[in-house]
């Protein structure tokens, strides 16, 4: 053979031998790439993550205020036996619910009411943020679907109460599917962000109850607020309707404003105001006995004031004034008095000024007057008796009320009495609400007297308790809103106990009713009964050093 022809052959045999090892190394690759793939897809993961755990809010002894029945949070792989195990603990309802996870295959969370042993699924246990009877439910709030606080101390403390809270992460071995692989188990990772932390409050959970029950059947829109006379601590506060905090949608498909915390919303006063009129006027050197007489009415640049029902009292001193409740007679005092020092003492008394109770939550600062808008005679008649444009909370008005009760002290009330650690003990102590002067221990005892009056004889009457000796200043007042020709009232009834000794101060508000007297003074009464239920000796000491002594009338 030529050599050339030779050497051809020996090229073409080289070539055969290259091409064929290539083709050969293409196939092993493209043999491994796929064998790779299908790993990948039969080796996903799939992670299921919860959060639990969330600080307590506690009462003032100590008590939980949060925390309800013990359940469970599964995590479940679909299969036969799960589903049976499942169906024994779930009602046909929750069961159709979860149908759809089952079929799908996927390991779900669900929740359970009861412990489940079962290969499968995984059961972690945790309390129920709230009891079936959720005390104070407006001033603690609700979380919203993801564990997060968004109103009350809830939203005020959320940073606090979710220190504590343990994240758990479980991780399954799945295919493409997501369906666990044979023979895997799950990998279950705690974590804690922090130390357990919780909230103290000033409320008393066995009095809250004491409001709740003795307030819910007459109330269908108000609020009660009770106060430690003295200390302006807050020892209740419950606002009507009442609402649910696990059914939340609920609550907003309503139309009864049940999620509005009634307790720190501003209202028309009414003559409860007459309370800080009397102040002024006295600081103002009024004579309390002067004599008025009260015709049943009363013209101010033309624009004629009546009194309730135009009834005319006739012959008044300031005591029979305050305990009959006449307009007239305050219109009348009040026009001798320097506008500037009315308001004043309003402001000093926390009106027209927001209330902080606790750090991050507060109530409205409701609205006075401003001094040119007084400089009008009919404007200042209307704040006289508590109407025009003035508006207060419920909490105001305790505010002012304790005043009287504290010998003319003024203290902001607080709802905040610190922290807990994770053990349920105090850790951190809030620092105590320092008074203000803001009238003589003399108007202090003789607006003592006055309430005195209204509960002997006056508008309080119906609301005097059996066993106790009381204080009390109602209100009804006028909002210019009618419903089918009638006229929508605001109802108030506000006073303190023992007279002597004074160690609650109590304010009842009703949305509607008939007169503040009549509508909110049986629940005054029922909850100053619940509290004194046998005959008490009222000369006992005062646990707050502010005995204040009856003033004979004058």
């Amino acid at each position: 053979m030529p050599k050339p022809a030779k050497r051809i052959l020996i090229l073409m045999t080289a070539v055969f031998l290259l091409l064929t090892f290539c083709a050969t190394e293409v196939l092993r690759i493209a043999v491994w790439n796929d064998s790779l793939a299908k790993t990948a897809v039969m080796q996903q993961t799939l992670t299921l993550t919860f959060t639990s755990g969330r600080g307590s809010i506690y009462d003032r002894n100590l008590q939980p205020l949060t925390g309800g029945k013990t359940s469970y949070l599964a995590a479940v792989v679909p299969g036969k036996e799960t589903a049976a195990a499942l169906s024994k603990v779930l009602t046909a309802q929750q069961m159709s619910s979860v149908y759809d996870r089952l079929k799908a295959g996927a390991p779900f969370l669900t929740k359970l009411d009861a412990l489940v042993e079962t290969d499968g699924i995984l059961c972690f246990p945790e309390q129920e943020r709230y009891p079936e009877q959720m005390p104070a439910a407006h001033l603690i709030g609700y979380l919203d679907s993801g564990g997060c606080g968004i109103s009350g101390v809830e939203k005020a403390f959320n940073s606090l109460l979710t220190a504590g809270s343990k994240t758990t992460k479980i991780t399954y071995q799945v295919d493409a599917l997501r369906h666990l692989l044979p023979g895997e188990s799950p990998q279950v990772l705690s974590s804690v962000s922090g130390a357990a932390a919780g909230v103290v409050l000033t409320i008393d959970k066995d009095l809250q109850k004491i409001v709740e029950d003795s307030a819910a059947p007459v109330l269908k829109k108000g609020a009660v607020v009770v106060l430690e006379a003295g200390t302006g601590r807050i020892l209740a506060s419950a606002s009507f309707p009442n609402y649910d905090p696990t059914d939340i949608t609920k609550a907003l498909k309503s139309d009864d404003g049940a999620l509005v915390n009634r307790v720190l919303q501003p209202y028309s006063v009414g003559s409860v105001f007459k309370l800080a009129a009397a102040a002024a006027a006295l600081e103002h050197g009024a004579d309390p006995n002067a004599k008025y007489t009260c015709t049943g009415s009363e013209t101010v640049e033309g624009l004629t004031f009546h009194c309730a029902g135009g009834e005319a009292h006739g012959t008044e001193t300031m005591c029979s004034a305050l305990a009959n409740s006449c307009n007239c007679y305050f219109i009348k005092l009040m026009q001798a008095v320097p506008q500037a020092q009315f308001l004043t003492m309003a402001r000093s008394l926390g009106f027209g000024q927001s209330t902080e109770i606790a750090p991050g939550l507060s109530g409205s600062a409701g609205t006075l007057p401003a001094l040119s808008e007084l400089a009008n005679r009919r404007a200042l008649a209307n704040f006289s008796i508590g109407q025009g444009t003035l508006l207060a909370t419920p909490l105001q008005i305790a505010a002012m009320v304790n005043a009287v009760a504290s010998q003319g002290i003024y203290t902001q009330p607080t709802v905040y009495a610190g922290q807990a650690d994770g053990t349920g003990h105090l850790s951190v102590q809030a620092s105590l609400q320092k008074g203000v002067p803001v009238f003589s221990h003399r108007s202090a005892q003789l607006l003592c007297s006055f309430m005195q009056e209204s509960m002997a004889s006056g508008t309080s009457r119906p609301g005097r308790p059996v066993h106790v000796k009381a204080a009390a200043k109602t209100g009804t007042a006028q909002t210019g809103h009618f419903t089918d020709g009638k006229e929508e009232l605001i109802c108030w009834y506000t006073g303190f106990f023992p007279v002597d000794t004074p160690k609650y101060v109590v304010t009842v508000l009703s949305e509607g009713g008939e007169s503040g007297g009549k509508t909110c003074g049986p629940v005054f009464q029922k909850i100053a009964d619940a509290l004194y239920p046998h005959e008490i000796d009222n000369t006992e000491d005062c646990v707050y050093n502010n005995p204040i002594k009856n003033v004979k009338k004058q």
